[in-house]
């Protein structure tokens, strides 16, 4: 008698147990997340082809994100280095989550022309990267 209530307890309990599965419950699936949009930016002011020219010893530019913003925002390298040699660059990383970000070259000296190459980098995936690069002298 003890015996077969003890087979019944575990047969009861492997129903219970089997019952408490998750299954599908007819519910459609969730969606799969939405892929990061490739990072696209410009410069503000734009020097197009030619070399921007810096009245100060700094140059302030803009960098203007116009790809819909990672959620977890983005890295900003930019270095700036003469552009006759290759002289080691002044290199700095800013990391935001606007799509504005306000930046300024390392110290020009007058009359040398500078390379300044700016890299956009996703936070969240390092391949979503886009390079520019522009030139500016201080008179």
């Amino acid at each position: 008698m003890l015996k077969r209530l003890f087979l019944s307890s575990i047969v009861f309990l492997v129903f219970a147990i089997a019952g408490c599965e998750k299954g599908g419950d007819g519910g459609t699936p969730p969606p799969p997340p939405t892929p990061e949009e490739s990072i696209a930016f410009s410069f503000d002011p734009d020097p197009g082809s030619a070399s921007a020219v810096s009245t100060v010893d700094n140059y302030p530019y803009t960098v203007k994100v116009s790809s819909k913003l990672p959620a977890s925002g983005v890295h900003v390298d930019h270095a700036t280095q003469l552009d006759t040699d290759n002289s080691t660059p002044t290199y700095t990383r800013v990391s935001s989550t606007s799509s504005s970000i306000a930046l300024t070259t390392a110290k020009l000296d007058p009359g040398k022309l500078y390379r300044v190459t700016v890299v956009v980098t996703s936070q969240n995936k390092s391949s979503n990267s886009v390079s520019k690069t522009f030139k500016v002298a201080k008179k």
